[in-house]
């Protein structure tokens, strides 16, 4: 990752574990920063999008992987709450995030890195 220059920006509910994905990655050399994001909220998505933005200049690359799973529930014990939140994580987060990163990786696609 250092020797290709990626900068990279993590983000997840989890600071602790984002900060020491962060760490790795000066570690090595790389430089990277944390906005602590939940993907089911577009204003959250969107300032993430917009941090990166502000401090990079550019999306290059976006790896979009949040995802939870509910305990293993026989279906009919299953409740709408959880399902709603399984979906607005794994799902709909996806859907946010690409909503928010491609119309900035469009504005910086045809720039040399």
């Amino acid at each position: 990752m250092r020797r290709k220059g990626a900068r990279v920006v993590v983000a997840g509910r989890r600071a602790a574990e984002g900060e020491e994905t962060v760490r790795l990655i000066r570690a090595q050399g790389g430089e990277g920063f944390l906005v602590t994001t939940d993907v089911s909220k577009a204003a959250q998505v969107k300032e993430l999008v917009e941090r990166t933005m502000q401090k990079f200049g550019r999306l290059d690359f976006a790896f979009n992987n949040a995802g939870i799973e509910q305990e293993p529930t026989p279906f009919l014990e299953q409740d709408e709450e959880t399902y709603d939140r399984v979906m607005d994580i794994n799902v709909k987060g996806v859907w946010l995030s690409m909503k928010y990163e491609i119309p900035a990786m469009l504005k910086t696609a045809a720039a040399p890195l």
